[in-house]
């Protein structure tokens, strides 16, 4: 074999070869983008707390990329989320995958520890991976997409009792949350005319559910980055979600978007809002002991 694990150099190529691995089945993982511009975002703007050339590993084969592997690394919480390890040609290298997890971890900080993955259960050479390291899993999801195309007709809904100024709420969302006053001063502080917090409030102001919105169309990223909906009707779940849609898709860059969902989420209250279900991801969890 003459493959030859590096550290990234191409980083548009490497996006390119994400796309390529992580829209087949039998390779995608929940902890990689679908498409090869946010992919390349990512990797540039946000992938991890080390630099990427620490952080990702690239197997090459006479120049054709073969394999690529990367911890998304979070030093404040020692764990890091695993995107890969891509194999392209899996019979023709058995034990890329392993080899590339031993030479990137070679040169990780001893207090990283814990190791995230989330799995399509068609991924099987990871899965393989996985039970050779005596990785836990924890629980499953479902992985969920929502087109533009598919809900144009959705977007002159009419969602004028969804609350967006988050400022005279304050102190209710912080008694929803539970959190200090300075931490919701400090989240609000990101929230801007791309970035949104949608929400509900019920007949005495308080905070009955809600949908954080992050966009940034510079760097392709565009998602429904977390929610909850407690006490909100079946109803309201879908106008919110669909809120949502209609703010994402309101920017030029964004086709679809991605949502990861619990397996005891009420799946009809996303598919009424536009978004298709398409598959069951596994995700583990691997705690290194030495």
């Amino acid at each position: 074999m003459t493959v030859q694990i590096q550290r990234p150099t191409d980083i548009p190529l490497l996006a390119v070869f994400l796309e390529m691995m992580n829209n087949r089945k039998e390779h995608h993982v929940g902890f990689c983008s679908l498409e090869r511009h946010t992919i390349h975002s990512k990797l540039t703007y946000y992938f991890s707390d080390l630099p990427l050339k620490e952080s990702f590993v690239v197997a090459y084969d006479n120049g054709e990329i073969v394999g690529a592997l990367g911890f998304d690394i979070y030093l404040n919480l020692n764990k890091a989320k695993v995107c890969g390890p891509f194999v392209k040609y899996l019979d023709k290298y058995p034990f890329l995958a392993e080899d590339m997890w031993l030479a990137l971890n070679e040169d990780m900080p001893a207090e990283l520890e814990t190791f995230e993955f989330l799995v399509n259960e068609n991924n099987f050479s990871i899965r393989q991976l996985l039970l050779k390291l005596q990785a836990n899993e924890v629980k499953r999801m479902f992985f969920s997409k929502a087109m533009k195309d598919s809900i144009e007709n959705l977007f002159y809904e009419d969602t004028s009792e969804i609350q967006s100024d988050v400022h005279p709420f304050h102190k209710s969302f912080c008694n929803f949350l539970q959190i200090e006053e300075d931490q919701w001063l400090n989240f609000t502080s990101t929230l801007n005319e791309d970035q949104k917090l949608f929400f509900y409030i019920d007949e005495v102001h308080n905070i009955s559910g809600y949908a954080y919105i992050r966009v940034e169309p510079i760097h392709y990223v565009g998602e429904i980055h977390h929610f909850t909906f407690q006490s909100l009707s079946k109803e309201k779940c879908t106008k919110l979600l669909r809120k949502s849609l209609q703010h994402i898709f309101s920017y030029h860059p964004f086709k679809q978007t991605e949502l990861f969902l619990d397996i005891d989420e009420q799946l009809n209250v996303f598919t009424d809002a536009g978004f298709k279900v398409t598959d069951e991801m596994i995700y583990y969890q691997f705690i290194k002991t030495t």
